[in-house]
């Protein structure tokens, strides 16, 4: 893997990071499994367990749902300023300001949701605030780490999942708290999250004005993507208006969960910004998209092959919503490439920058903007075929709604990719590429019976064959998936080496 140098701050080893990271997140995710399943499990068991849990579940969506939206809008100015070794510490007090605004509406609102949930307990909602203001200092952090030292991502994480998970144990078992418990185990996590971070991150955290007025500002071209956000989560909302049968909805829902899976892969370009913090080199997105494709379409055979069998244990009806995982997991993985993308644009573009003046003729700008204007036609194109469509079965229609999410995202892939290459000027890996998606193929095909088998112990065994089958072709056919084994061994070997 790459080697480090002697710099101001150790260089960024870009394979390194994303390996580690994505590695601590498929260690850890049991933990966030079993997390769900208590909560679910001792407030349903309670007297009023099954409004308990609602109210939390209720509260959970506001929080996550509502209020922590704008928590992201200043993320990646503060990632690339971070990674220019520009004092960011302006940025934390912007982020810390905004969530005690957020906190303060959804205090003032407490009176309405407790009247509109049925449950009576102010003192639970107002603990449930302390979510809101911990996750945006946890995201503006977390941000200065991406552009620092993002090795501290994946250890962070891990943090989070182990701290939630011991303090919602203790909370339940000794304390007897129900939501209140809850809502800490989520502070304490982030806390803990937050503390190890800012700890190791290495950053120049002094408040500079100028640099925080440049955030604030130039937030104005970032905030786009999240409108575009915005508008596709409109298309849930504009199906049940259309068809009024929240049957869909379900379907479609259930098929997101696991579909999402694809997305942990994200994980292997945690170091993409802070390494284009280092160099603008080609090799840099070159390496990105070969480390991209094989660990994805990794993801992408775990996911297919194992969704009949989740579907089957979250609703044995909800197998039918199997074209609507496959077109999402589809969506997500043109989607999380984009990002790829993306930040090779976002990084070179000198209208982002600290001393350069807000325009939004930039070449960022030009991204969003035509991404949002995308997402609105891929929206109505949904709408348009729901109408048409709104008689034919639930499971049908949750994978006709999916289909302009997929447009959107294969727009997105298509528009940012042309950018960066003109940018970049990088070669296209595509013997990387097409190596990775046969063996996608191939795996999937082969496993297609298989995978109707529901059992937990087919479950289990049937990730075991498809991750062994994937390799195994990849190894021999993808000259980039055997320079990873071969340097994970050696790096393996360097750890094990220097403990003896």
């Amino acid at each position: 893997m790459e080697k480090q140098g002697n710099t101001e701050k150790s260089r960024v080893r870009l394979v390194y990071t994303g390996l580690v990271n994505l590695s601590l997140r498929l260690f850890t995710s049991p933990l966030s499994f079993v997390f769900m399943y208590l909560v679910a499990h001792y407030l349903s068991s309670l007297r009023n367990g099954v409004l308990l849990f609602a109210t939390w579940q209720s509260i959970f969506v506001l929080v996550t749902g509502y209020f922590t939206i704008p928590s992201d809008i200043f993320s990646l100015l503060t990632s690339r300023y971070a990674a220019e070794n520009r004092p960011v510490g302006g940025a934390i007090i912007v982020n810390l300001v905004s969530g005690i605004i957020a906190t303060m509406v959804y205090i003032l609102l407490i009176p309405y949701f407790m009247s509109t949930l049925g449950y009576y307990d102010p003192f639970a909602f107002l603990v449930s605030s302390l979510v809101i203001i911990t996750f945006y200092i946890n995201k503006v952090v977390m941000a200065i780490a991406r552009g620092r030292k993002p090795i501290t991502i994946g250890i962070g994480y891990s943090l989070f999942q182990i701290s939630r998970l011991g303090f919602v144990i203790l909370a339940f078992y000794f304390l007897h708290l129900t939501i209140i418990g809850v809502a800490l185990a989520y502070v304490i996590g982030y806390v803990a999250q937050t503390l190890y971070n800012i700890s190791y991150v290495d950053a120049n955290l002094k408040i500079d004005l100028k640099t925080t007025l440049v955030i604030i500002k130039k937030s104005l071209i970032t905030i786009i993507y999240y409108i575009q956000l915005i508008v596709e989560a409109s298309l849930v909302w504009l199906t049940l208006i259309i068809t009024r049968d929240a049957e869909i909805v379900s379907y479609f829902e259930s098929a997101l969960i696991i579909a999402n899976i694809v997305g942990w892969s994200q994980s292997v370009y945690d170091g993409l910004i802070a390494k284009l913090g280092e160099t603008k080199s080609k090799d840099v997105v070159e390496t990105s998209i070969k480390l991209y494709f094989v660990t994805s379409a990794l993801f992408m055979v775990f996911t297919i092959v194992e969704a009949h069998a989740f579907l089957y244990h979250i609703r044995p009806e909800y197998v039918m919503s199997i074209y609507t995982i496959v077109l999402l997991s589809i969506s997500n993985f043109a989607r999380n490439l984009y990002t790829i993308f993306y930040y090779s644009v976002f990084m070179i573009d000198k209208s982002m920058g600290v001393d350069d003046d807000l325009s939004f003729k930039g070449y960022t700008a030009s991204l969003n903007k035509s991404n949002l204007t995308f997402s609105i036609i891929g929206i109505a194109v949904s709408m348009v075929l729901v109408y048409l469509f709104k008689g034919a079965k639930p499971y049908e229609i949750s994978a006709i709604m999916t289909i302009g999410l997929l447009i959107n995202s294969l727009w997105m892939l298509f528009s940012s990719y042309k950018l960066s290459k003109r940018l970049y000027n990088f070669s296209v890996p595509y013997k990387e590429i097409t190596s990775s998606v046969s063996a996608m193929l191939i795996v999937v095909l082969a496993m297609l019976e298989l995978s109707k088998n529901v059992s937990y112990e087919w479950m289990l065994l049937n990730a075991v064959i498809s991750t062994f089958m994937f390799i195994g072709l990849l190894y021999l056919f993808n000259p980039y998936a055997r320079y990873l084994v071969k340097a994970s061994l050696r790096e393996i070997r360097k750890i094990l080496m220097s403990r003896i």
